[in-house]
């Protein structure tokens, strides 16, 4: 199809238009030559806007809220919106990254945004909203009993730290993005 659609292309150039001395690919190429060249850089197709983090470690972002690390509260930041995600920005850092919902007052939370805050308040690890429906390994339920028939209450702290070395395999970093300082 790719290749039927290059023939008819050049056709088409072949052509002329009625009342026009030129084809149009000779119309083309002075069009062409009329043109700016393109800038240096890439241009980012994105929706900029700066917002402030909330005490809930939340950026509002066309009516939904998207978690940052709760080191980051109260920051002004940049919110850039893709279509396909949203991005958080403070300074030269990028400090989170979101599937960009389309829905209304949805709450769209990156569980390890909020663990070095569990790790200091444990007895809020099972009422936590942004944990609810993260799917974790059963090793890590397992994990979990352990350390808290071993350890008592610091197994909560213990493995909320166990929770903070983990990174899923879906989590990665681009090339552009740096490394979280806190957290």
């Amino acid at each position: 199809m790719n290749t039927h659609l290059l023939e008819q292309c050049r056709k088409r150039r072949q052509q002329r238009l009625r009342g026009k001395q030129e084809t149009i690919g000779e119309r083309f190429e002075k069009d062409r030559a009329a043109l700016l060249p393109l800038p240096e850089t890439l241009y980012e197709a994105c929706d900029k806007r700066a917002g402030r983090v909330s005490s809930l470690s939340l950026v509002r972002y066309r009516g939904n809220d998207y978690s940052v690390p709760v080191c980051w509260g109260h920051r002004e930041v940049l919110i850039k919106g893709y279509v396909h995600e949203v991005v958080i920005s403070c300074g030269a850092e990028v400090i989170a990254r979101h599937a960009r919902s389309y829905e209304r007052e949805d709450m769209i939370f990156d569980p390890l945004h909020y663990l070095a805050l569990l790790e200091q308040k444990t007895n809020a690890l099972d009422q936590a909203a942004p944990l609810v429906g993260w799917e974790l390994p059963e090793e890590f339920a397992q994990l979990r009993r352990l350390l808290e028939a071993r350890l008592s209450k610091r197994g909560k702290r213990e493995y909320v730290q166990v929770l903070r070395c983990w990174r899923p395999f879906r989590w990665r970093k681009s090339p552009t993005q740096s490394k979280m300082r806190c957290g």
